[in-house]
């Protein structure tokens, strides 16, 4: 596992993030992005919201170049790439996830994507572990955004998800008729044809998490040493650059405002995550606008 120094050292190699380690964004910096994108546009507006469960920050360096050589050798920056095309238009920005020292939470999958979707951290020892649901003192972009009238789908693999995280959520949307989806699936592929399915059935703010990176990171390791871990950051930015693809292949793209991010929950550090380690905390946030713009 890298030392602190050294992991510091990759996430500030020049050219790579918008920020430094030392200016890192918390990742609840997300919610407020989207609810203040739907209320500002002045065009129609619509979000997708990618996630990638388990990749770390330092994951970025095989996506893009950096201007040191002796990280990214003779490789360029990928063509095809959707992290590529967002920190082109918007930025690419090291973010952090856990809490903060006075109200810790766990690196883990249940708390990072509620945090990022509520807006603020769980509240601690009462959001410890998988076994809670989100209640109304946390409510997610999802419900916020139907509440006033748009259409939103959450889809994801992890039956926790559904079972017990956004389980009052979804109780509560399907009792007041809201227009909030929520799909199940087994696989990155099925969930990826879902997302594309969402953005063509004109829902206005689509969510949806891919687990490649996390499932890998825990058979053989969170890391540069794991080719698996690799290859499944690459075909997740392969597969987003798609997703993008279709979104502006829309008939009414032009009348639209797209808000488009890819973000993780959680990196990791052997073959778990869950502690304080930097390598657990330290996440990512691709956005197609300037954060500066937004919040």
């Amino acid at each position: 596992m890298l030392g602190r120094k050294n992991y510091i050292n990759s996430v500030n190699a020049k050219g790579i993030f918008n920020n430094t380690y030392e200016t890192r964004i918390p990742q609840t910096v997300i919610s407020k992005a989207i609810l203040n994108h739907f209320e500002k546009s002045e065009k129609r507006p619509k979000c997708i919201f990618i996630g990638w469960d388990g990749c770390r920050a330092d994951a970025m360096k095989y996506l893009i170049k950096s201007d040191d050589e002796k990280v990214s050798g003779a490789n360029d920056t990928a063509v095809y790439s959707a992290i590529s095309q967002l920190k082109k238009s918007g930025g690419l920005y090291i973010t952090y996830v856990g809490g903060e020292k006075n109200n810790y939470q766990e690196t883990s999958t249940a708390q990072g994507w509620a945090s990022a979707l509520c807006g603020k951290w769980m509240k601690s020892p009462w959001k410890q572990g998988i076994e809670w649901s989100l209640d109304e003192d946390y409510p997610t972009v999802l419900k916020k955004l139907s509440l006033k009238g748009y259409k939103t789908s959450f889809s994801a693999i992890w039956p926790i998800h559904f079972d017990n995280t956004y389980k009052e959520e979804i109780d509560f949307a399907e009792k007041n008729d809201l227009k909030q989806y929520y799909y199940k699936f087994e696989t990155d592929l099925e969930l990826y044809d879902n997302m594309k399915n969402r953005i063509q059935s004109d829902d206005d703010f689509v969510f949806g998490i891919l687990e490649n990176p996390d499932i890998n990171g825990h058979d053989r390791g969170f890391g540069d040493s794991n080719y698996r871990y690799v290859a499944g950051v690459c075909n997740l930015d392969r597969l987003s650059y798609k997703l993008l693809t279709k979104i502006k292949m829309r008939k009414t793209f032009d009348e639209e405002d797209w808000l488009i991010i890819i973000a993780s929950d959680h990196g990791g550090h052997s073959t778990r995550h869950g502690s304080q380690y930097i390598t657990d905390k330290t996440t990512f946030l691709a956005i197609s606008k300037p954060l500066d713009e937004l919040v």
